[in-house]
């Protein structure tokens, strides 16, 4: 009877903490977000440091200025970029919109071929209903807010190198965190990267509208697991349908991306990561959708790290082993 007591009270204080944990989360994201890109950055910039001090021999501040120069060069020139497409497609926002006007007409008379009777006017009135003004402002918000946050994330991680050169970690469990999170932002990073490229060949031998800014947005999005490899696929939908129509360079770039996705995101990653984080395929969507409510789009980029760590963290509390062991898709003796 003890035991039962027991039980249900370890049960009811782990969903108190849980709750009490998400409400923290929530109410600190703006200083918290920040925190952990900084420390993920951290983790993978430690074995960049670390080569150029064995490799290149030279002293540690030196190599900390490559590392962090290289990353804040390569983030410049990818916004540069991305700016100069986001120009490119406002200045040729007219001739979209006689492609679309065009589009829209084809597709109306195909259906009217077959005695579907549709209004083009009613279609064409609703897009250009669109707040697209407000969405513009709300996207140049947030490029301000991801702008100033960046120069956070620098300092923070200047801050965690510098302090790392101080005190070396001796902690197992925070080692093993390092370890698990480094291999993994690694592994996924190159993975993306290759992804990118692959797809970037793809639509630059087309000519694509926007194709630099797709090959980012692959990249990105590829850190999302499951759902983002689906959206980088259909993201470029729209533009090559204004494009090219419904021809075959639309279908080329779908079934070509949607076949590069699936094989890297399904066949060649999963061989490579392997079980490094441990974690059930059931459980890696299910944190999604938690870390994406908490934190939004960030929490989605750190779902896989984060709830990893957690796992880590669990494991090594006699109370909620029980949990470390169902986040790995491992039922309990006892249940």
């Amino acid at each position: 009877m003890k035991d039962t007591y027991d039980r249900i009270n370890n049960v009811c204080l782990v969903i108190l903490t849980f709750i009490a944990f998400t409400g923290a989360l929530i109410y600190t994201k703006s200083i918290l977000i920040p925190f952990v890109i900084s420390l993920f950055i951290f983790s993978v910039s430690g074995p960049s440091i670390d080569w150029f001090e064995t490799k290149l021999k030279a002293p540690r501040f030196l190599a900390v200025a490559l590392t962090m120069g290289i990353f804040i060069l390569s983030s410049f020139v990818v916004s540069l970029f991305i700016v100069k497409s986001l120009n490119a497609f406002i200045d040729g926002i007219g001739d979209y919109h006689i492609r679309f006007t065009l589009a829209v007409d084809s597709v109306v008379a195909f259906l009217n071929s077959y005695s579907i009777e549709i209004n083009p006017e009613m279609i064409k009135d609703t897009v250009r209903n669109l707040p697209v003004l407000s969405l513009v402002k709300k996207f140049s918000g947030g490029l301000v807010n991801f702008v100033s946050n960046s120069v956070l994330i620098i300092i923070m991680v200047l801050f965690l190198i510098a302090g790392e050169g101080v005190t070396k970690i001796k902690n197992d469990m925070v080692k093993q965190v390092h370890y698990k999170i480094s291999k993994y932002v690694a592994t996924k990073f190159f993975m993306s990267f290759i992804t990118a490229v692959i797809v970037g060949i793809l639509l630059f031998s087309l000519k694509v509208d926007l194709a630099f800014m797709f090959v980012i947005l692959t990249f990105l999005l590829n850190f999302i697991p499951s759902i983002g490899s689906i959206i980088a696929v259909l993201i470029p939908l729209p533009v090559l349908f204004l494009q090219f129509g419904a021809g075959w360079e639309l279908v080329t770039v779908m079934s070509i991306s949607s076949a590069i996705q699936f094989c890297i995101g399904n066949v060649i990653e999963p061989k490579i990561m392997g079980e490094n984080l441990g974690l059930h395929p059931i459980v890696i969507l299910l944190f999604l959708l938690f870390w994406g409510l908490v934190w939004g789009i960030p929490g989605m980029f750190l779902a896989v790290p984060m709830t990893a760590v957690m796992k880590i963290v669990l494991s090594r509390i006699e109370t909620t082993k029980t949990l470390a062991e169902l986040l790995g898709g491992k039922l309990p003796n006892n249940i």
